[in-house]
């Protein structure tokens, strides 16, 4: 397990030995904005934290509270619930993957940045005046290309009107690079960065208009179980279920845990789903029944990449 930052206060550093956060820091946590977080969504929280080695206290991983709205099977009807993204920066994603090349004594680098416009032409500089509708970043790491491309349209961070921020007005290019590149590194680095979002990825999200409604440019909602579908109501102990999963010994045993997570809230569910891949793929001995490593469509239909959502929420008042 990587060795979390040490913050300067002692009160709040996070030791090698405990399981989850104290009274005292889950207290520091709601002062910096995370205060109506359940208990699951901190043990997830705090997973994050010691599998990245990035300090909380230090602002240099976050959790971001959206409003969005969610199937209550129930009343059958959308209401609004608070869901947390897990956040950092992309120096943060730079950071993590230089200490797992580093603890793996591996090769990484990157080919150069391309931006390219309507024509589609890639160009390794970007002088128009206007904004560049994509950019790719390709990383590099032990000889392995992990190429990804970002686009405008799915990225640029906007205000209640629909109007691109101050940022992404003046750095279009340099703001598409950062998505572009953050997408490069979970693909090259899923172990480390699955289920970790840079903000910069999450500004499409932050739109809010003034009677906190979602911003008339929404994506699509996401789709219902089949539970959901029919009526019935399935609930899913998130907090027994990281405890199982992070005492799983065997593939087998998380691909069944993998299953219980299709009632979860779609953010909820991709934090858990990335935590199972990461034991997944951190198990290096082999299975006793010989099973490989599964492939991303062997697993469960409801499965879908985590670099390939959109989060559909909206920041929370």
């Amino acid at each position: 397990m990587t060795e979390i930052a040490v913050h300067s206060n002692d009160t709040l550093a996070i030791s090698s030995e405990q399981t989850e956060f104290t009274g005292k820091q889950v207290a520091a946590l709601k002062q910096i904005g995370v205060d109506k977080a359940t208990e699951g969504d901190l043990m997830v929280f705090f997973h994050q934290c010691q599998r990245t080695g990035l300090d909380p206290f230090a602002r240099q991983i976050y959790m971001i509270g959206r409003n969005s709205k969610e199937w209550d099977p129930q009343t059958r009807k959308e209401s609004w619930t608070t869901k947390y993204t897990i956040q950092t920066g992309i120096d943060g994603f730079r950071l993590i993957a230089r200490r797992a090349v580093n603890n793996a004594r591996g090769t990484f680098g990157y080919e150069d940045t391309l931006w390219c416009g309507e024509d589609g032409q890639w160009t390794d500089v970007w002088l128009r005046s206007g904004p560049p509708s994509a950019a790719k970043v390709t990383v590099v790491r032990d000889g392995s290309r992990y190429p990804a491309v970002a686009l405008m349209s799915e990225y640029v961070g906007t205000d209640k009107n629909g109007n691109a921020t101050k940022m992404w007005r003046e750095k279009g290019a340099l703001m598409l690079a950062k998505c572009a590149e953050a997408l490069a590194l979970r693909k090259a680095f899923p172990q480390d960065l699955s289920g970790l979002y840079t903000s910069d990825e999450m500004q499409q999200a932050n739109v809010i208009t003034e009677d906190g409604a979602p911003a008339s440019r929404q994506q699509p909602s996401r789709q219902r179980s089949i539970a959901e579908t029919l009526g019935e109501s399935v609930t899913v102990d998130v907090e027994s279920l990281v405890k199982a999963i992070e005492k799983a010994e065997t593939k087998d045993a998380l691909r069944e845990l993998w299953t219980q997570t299709a009632t979860l809230p779609a953010q909820e569910k991709d934090d858990i789903q990335a935590l199972i891949m990461g034991r997944i793929q951190g198990m290096s001995e082999p299975e006793s029944d010989g099973a490989s490593l599964p492939e991303p469509e062997q697993l469960p239909l409801d499965a879908e990449p985590v670099d390939a959502e959109t989060v559909e929420e909206q920041v929370a008042s």
